[in-house]
Formats: structure tokens, C-alpha cells, sequence
């Protein structure tokens, strides 16, 4: 075979057509792993898409580069899905190699080189994602994780609560145990200093009904009996936030009339706490080969956490949909620690309501949040609901 022949060949493997003859710089995509690829293979000449001189690649070899993740990752669909002419073509969900590629995350910032990267594919070519990847094994665990905890079994969990993750069947306790295992490994536990300042927000009827820390800090256990994200009906918990924005995005209800002003409580930490930070999972490219296996770990725990903190609605059904969340949380609170000097305080997650900023939940009930955490009376805040933006 020819080397043109061979190259064609190459070409149409991943999913290629035709790639301009160009050169380009690192400043033109943000991926930390691409651009380290142009500096560490590139050489010093002209980037044709700002004129400066820089080290550089010919395009030809970004888009290899580019597509050995696409291969990666993705496959004909061919090999796995069934074709039905009937139906239209592929019996389940498949793109092409430009889709696929911003699915990962790509990004590139000048749009003459968006469009010679767009042009060089075959956008005939289909690709699908064949599921097979261990972060696809454990997000559908974790579907049925819910699914069991939801509608099966909430209190007891035995051999009968099993369900398959990929090759392996996994009960609903040792499902929590590699939950546990994952977010120990990724370093995803912080310690909350003393004096740090917990805010904690509360809308109520009266604009005098806040004025002593009772009134605002965890309910009293006679109060407790709504779910929420992380506690049942009956459990108290503190839910608050580092900033006092971000408490208010997360308790206040504008459109309740019944409850015109809110309150604003700050709170300082006696004591040093120990939480899980779910909003410390690492970032990994996936065009970063070198750690393609880190990433499909640390995809499973970007699902679940998008899962775990995206926003539920009040429609009667939340106390059923809070119940996976809820589990956790106990496990978390109960079982995650291997011993006792280890225990876990509470945890820290972004807010439904700004995923930008960090909420937290202490496993305090009424009478520890008054004893664990200092208040001042001088710290409160009261306004009505039509101030607040």
C-alpha cells in the first residue's frame, strides 16, 4: 500500500477528510492538554492564525492529536448498534467527529481555526459511546442506587438490593463503600477552621419572629417536618453557606407571601470540623492521555455530583426524590469514617441555585448548633422580601 493510500486510510479511521495546510500556535485553545502538546512537540516558527512566532504544529498533527481522543472515546456505531433502514437509520444516539469532540469538552477560540478543524472532518462519518467505560458502569449503578433507595428499599439493605455495574454485581452497601473509596482517593475532604463564618438564612412571618439564635439556627426536631436535600422529615440539620448571598438563593421563596421577611444569621465554627467537599473533584482533560483512566474515574463523580445537587422541585414529589440524596448524606454522616477521631461533620456542595458558589449542611440538630457554633445578636440582619435581589 502507498503511503497516500495508507494515509487515507488513516485519515478515514479518524473520521479525517481533507486537513488544510497550516501551522498554529498553543494560544488558541484553552485545553491545558492540547496546549501543552503544541509547546512540547511544536517548534519555533509562524502561526498562520495571529502572524506571531511561537512554537507551532501543523495542523495536520493537532487534528491526529485531537482524534486520537475521538477514538478513544468513541466508536463506529456500527460495531455495536443495530441498523434499521425502516427506522431511519441507527437504533440508539450517535453524532459526528466535530460534535463528538465538543461533547469532551473542545473548545477553540479563533474562528479561522474553529473552521479549518470543522472542514478537515468526514462529517459523514457517524460515532457513538459505546458505554463500556467504567464511569458509564457506575453512573448506571448509581441509577439504580436511586431507583432502589426510591421505590425498593430505604432501611435494609441486603444481598436482595444488588444490581449490576458492568460485569460485577454490587449491593447497595458496598455501592456506598466505593462511593466512599472514590471521594478519599480524589482528596475531596477539607477541614473548616475555627472562627470561619457560616451564614444561615431564614423567611418567616413576622419581622420580629428572629431576634435570639434559636430562631434561626437548625430547627428544633417539633419543626423538622419537611424533607430536605439531605435530611428527612424529623432530622435537623444546619443548612447554611460561606457567603450570605448564597444562603439567601438557597432558602428564600419570593413567591410565598405569607412569609414577607427574612432574616440572615451569622455564625462562627468553635470547633475545627471535618467535611466532605464534593466541589473538590479534580479537573482532567480528556485529551490529556497520560491520565484517560484518572478521567473516567473522576467522570463518574461529576455525574453523580450534578445529580447530587441539581435542583429538585417542590411538586409533592420531592419527599421521594430527596431520598437518594438523603441516604448518602446519612452514610456520609454514619459510616463513611474508619474511625472514630474521623468522623465526618457535614458537607460541603454547589448550590442549585448558583453552581459557582459552595452551599454546606452541618450534621448539627438544634441544641448542637446552638452549642457548636457562636452567634451574636449583632449579626443579625431582617429585611423584607421585596429588598431582596
Amino acid at each position: 500500500m502507498s503511503l497516500v493510500m495508507e494515509q487515507a486510510e488513516e485519515y478515514w479511521s479518524r473520521g479525517l477528510s481533507s486537513v488544510p495546510d497550516k501551522k498554529v500556535c498553543a494560544s488558541h485553545i484553552e485545553d491545558y492538554a492540547i496546549s501543552l502538546f503544541i509547546k512540547r512537540t511544536g517548534e519555533k516558527d509562524r502561526c498562520d492564525y495571529c502572524g506571531r512566532d511561537k512554537n507551532v504544529v501543523d495542523l495536520d498533527s493537532l487534528m491526529i492529536f485531537l482524534t486520537d481522543a475521538l477514538t478513544h472515546f468513541f466508536t463506529d456505531p456500527a460495531n455495536f448498534m443495530q441498523y434499521v433502514s425502516s427506522e431511519g437509520g441507527y437504533l440508539g444516539d450517535f453524532d459526528g467527529p466535530w460534535e463528538m469532540l465538543e461533547n469532551l469538552g473542545l473548545s477553540v477560540e479563533d474562528d479561522y481555526l474553529q473552521q479549518d478543524i470543522y472542514n478537515s472532518f468526514d462529517h459523514s462519518s457517524a460515532w457513538a459511546d459505546e458505554e463500556s467505560s467504567e464511569s458509564n458502569f457506575k453512573y448506571e449503578g448509581w441509577l439504580h442506587f436511586k431507583y432502589v433507595v426510591k421505590y425498593q428499599s430505604r432501611f435494609l439493605f441486603n444481598s436482595y438490593n444488588s444490581f449490576r455495574v458492568g460485569a460485577r454485581s454490587i449491593s447497595v452497601a458496598n455501592f456506598l463503600k466505593e462511593l466512599a473509596f472514590d471521594i478519599r482517593k480524589q482528596r475531596m475532604l477539607t477541614t473548616i477552621d475555627v472562627g470561619t463564618p457560616m451564614y444561615r438564612c431564614r423567611q418567616h412571618c413576622k419581622i420580629d419572629d428572629v431576634t435570639e439564635a434559636e430562631h434561626i439556627c437548625s430547627p428544633d426536631i417539633k419543626y423538622a417536618v419537611q424533607p430536605n436535600r439531605m435530611s428527612p422529615a424529623g432530622v435537623s440539620m444546619f443548612y447554611g453557606a460561606f457567603n450570605s448571598d448564597i444562603t439567601k438563593l438557597e432558602t428564600l421563596q419570593v413567591e410565598d407571601k405569607s412569609r414577607p421577611y427574612y432574616t440572615i444569621a451569622k455564625f462562627t465554627v468553635k470547633d475545627k470540623l471535618k467535611l466532605i467537599d464534593l466541589s473538590r473533584i479534580p479537573y482532567v482533560s480528556p485529551f490529556d492521555q497520560d491520565k484517560w483512566e484518572l478521567f473516567d474515574k473522576l467522570q463518574f463523580l461529576h455525574r453523580f455530583l450534578a445529580d447530587f445537587s441539581k435542583p429538585i422541585m417542590h411538586d409533592g414529589q420531592q419527599h421521594i426524590e430527596y431520598v437518594p440524596t438523603q441516604v448518602v448524606t446519612e452514610f456520609f454522616r454514619y459510616a463513611f469514617a474508619k474511625k472514630t477521631d474521623e468522623k465526618i461533620d457535614g458537607i460541603i456542595y454547589p448550590s442549585s441555585k448558583n453552581r459557582r458558589q459552595n452551599a454546606c449542611v452541618l450534621f448539627m440538630d438544634h441544641h448542637d448548633s446552638l452549642r457548636q457554633l457562636n452567634f451574636k445578636k449583632s449579626n443579625l440582619v431582617t429585611k423584607p422580601i421585596d429588598l431582596f435581589k
